[in-house]
């Protein structure tokens, strides 16, 4: 079911209103088993202009129930930083937290994703590895 709500989300991304600079990354996230949950498989960062960027993984639906605006950190000709907050979030076990913080690097060369989350509060976090492939509006 979160696939499918995944690919309409993006599917709805890409069909809007055409723009030069518009363009997703789709990352897969090969061990994110490691983060416990914390870390999507499968994450969109979309760009719907050059200053501007949105994410939509499994916990923005699951939490937020739509995309979630992030920060742009850095791009340049080598890599894309991105950081975002899911406020809101309940554990398995039912411990709130007031918020997630994650921060995504990509490789522009090779597509070599790193995403790094810590709940609000907590000094130490999880991370986990991927690939992203660039897809045009």
């Amino acid at each position: 079911m979160k696939k499918f709500l995944f690919s309409a989300m993006v599917a709805v991304f890409l069909a809007g209103p055409s723009s030069a600079a518009g363009f997703l990354y789709e990352c897969d996230v090969k061990d994110h088993e490691r983060a416990r949950g914390w870390i999507s498989p499968k994450i969109a960062i979309i760009f719907p202009d050059a200053e501007t960027v949105q994410i939509v993984d499994a916990l923005t639906l699951n939490f937020v129930k739509k995309p979630v605006a992030g920060t742009i950190l850095r791009n340049n000709a080598k890599r894309v930083i991105v950081k975002w907050n899911i406020e809101g979030v309940k554990a398995d076990n039912g411990q709130s937290f007031a918020g997630v913080n994650y921060r995504a690097s990509i490789s522009k060369a090779t597509g070599a994703l790193e995403v790094k989350t810590i709940p609000n509060g907590y000094d130490s976090g999880l991370r986990g590895t991927g690939t992203c492939k660039k897809r045009n509006k």
